[in-house]
């Protein structure tokens, strides 16, 4: 860093001459080229878990390095009047899916609506590459991402049945410590199970086996499950998560305290199960305030795109909407995640919806908050994220409002800094599609 930086003072006295040099140095380490203090004063602040009143916050570098009313404010700082407006950490979404050809295009996406981090719950060679490539340094532009990479599942099992290159599954017989360790080779970052019983599935056998190999190498296990029985076959075998909520019966009495106790989170999908009933008429993003000049190309292509008649006609939102507020009440963890870019989902925006329906289903505007903060920063072990404190990342949004007395204010987006850099929102009309 010091060798880019007397590189940088040495061109100096031949500016003229060497301004695309310059701009291409600058460039090329975007989130560490200005040591410039970055102030936020008389902000209200979300830390994670609760709502500080006109207080300061001093970022330098990457880091956020104090917070306090009295913080002092270096001569130099960059200055941003806060009153009025909330800052929050970036956001999670705790259950996405990159694909294999538009990765970088969805993280921008993700970005670009104050996601800073994205946990993806089944990927690809290629989002296993773009992991690699994107812990060895740069990606300015897009969110940070961890990966399942590919998921575990029987011969003929979900999502086998949706084409794409042959994957690996587990047969009956094949040693299953030995496959779970091949997931880990890949690159997983955690483990993700599928429990489908619309399709061929993992017995129960198999589904506690896979979850002792995954723990034996102190590996997080997340599952796939659309029923209330295959939720609880799931959180009796173990398993850290569940992946979705179900929607095809009401909680049963004892439900919800059989998950508290049993320690697992819960990332509902309140959004794709929404998407899948049809249970609203019109697109909740076609009126809504401050969303629709930033609904890029890439967004608006899956947006637009419905689960077929039918599909999801055995299934009720109001089933889910009761499960996650008994969860609530049971004090289970809840975690945001929208399963973008399922039908009707996006990379990015979908979450800011997720959040609005958590509150629909009971949650507190705070509680809603700290699921897309503090809790996936917990659950999947980020100690760097998730809250806003000495000594953690300063990947921030900054929004107009109060989103801890209407959540909706999490849309209406003043900046957002990744590692302490700003980030230029893109729109419908500069969009900056990834190839």
């Amino acid at each position: 860093m010091h060798a880019l930086f007397e590189r940088m003072r040495s061109l100096t006295t031949a500016l003229a001459a060497s301004v695309l040099l310059l701009g291409a140095l600058l460039s090329s380490a975007p989130a560490q080229q200005f040591e410039r203090a970055l102030v936020f004063r008389d902000v209200d602040v979300f830390d994670g878990s609760r709502i500080i009143r006109r207080t300061t916050i001093l970022v330098r570098g990457s880091m956020i390095r104090a917070v306090g009313a009295d913080v002092a404010i270096p001569p130099s700082a960059l200055v941003i009047d806060g009153k009025g407006k909330t800052l929050l950490p970036g956001l999670f979404d705790a259950h996405t899916h990159l694909g294999a050809t538009q990765g970088e295009q969805f993280l921008q996406d993700a970005l670009d609506f104050g996601i800073t981090t994205e946990l993806e719950m089944w990927g690809s060679d290629a989002s296993l590459a773009l992991r690699k490539k994107m812990a060895a340094g740069g990606f300015p532009d897009t969110a940070d991402f961890r990966t399942a990479g590919t998921g575990i599942t029987v011969p003929h099992g979900h999502p086998t049945q949706m084409g794409g290159p042959p994957i690996p599954t587990l047969a009956p017989g094949d040693d299953v410590q030995a496959f779970v360790d091949a997931r880990i080779g890949e690159g997983a970052d955690y483990i993700k199970l599928i429990y489908e019983h619309a399709y061929p599935t993992l017995t129960k056998q198999q589904l506690e086996d896979v979850v002792a190999a995954a723990h034996r190498r102190n590996e997080l296990v997340v599952i796939h499950i659309t029923t209330q029985s295959d939720a609880r076959d799931a959180i009796a075998a173990g398993v850290d998560g569940l992946a979705h909520i179900f929607a095809d019966t009401p909680p049963e009495p004892g439900f919800a305290e059989f998950a508290a106790q049993h320690h697992v989170f819960v990332i509902p999908t309140l959004g794709v199960i929404e998407a899948v009933t049809g249970a609203s008429d019109k697109p909740w993003w076609q009126d809504a305030p401050h969303v629709g000049p930033y609904i890029t190309p890439s967004m608006r292509r899956t947006l637009e795109v419905r689960f077929p008649p039918g599909f999801g006609a055995k299934l009720k939102l109001a089933h889910a909407d009761a499960a996650v507020g008994a969860l609530r009440r049971a004090g289970v963890s809840i975690l945001a995640g929208t399963d973008a870019p399922a039908p009707g989902l996006a990379h990015g925006m979908s979450l800011h919806h997720e959040l609005e329906l958590f509150v629909l289903s009971g949650l507190t505007p705070l509680e809603a908050l700290a699921s897309a903060t503090s809790e996936p920063a917990r659950a999947f072990g980020f100690h760097d994220r998730g809250r806003i404190a000495e000594g953690l990342r300063a990947d921030l949004l900054l929004v107009n409002g109060d989103p801890t007395a209407n959540i909706t204010a999490t849309r209406d987006i003043v900046g957002i800094w990744k590692l302490g850099v700003p980030h230029a929102r893109h729109s419908a009309d500069r969009p900056t599609e990834k190839k």
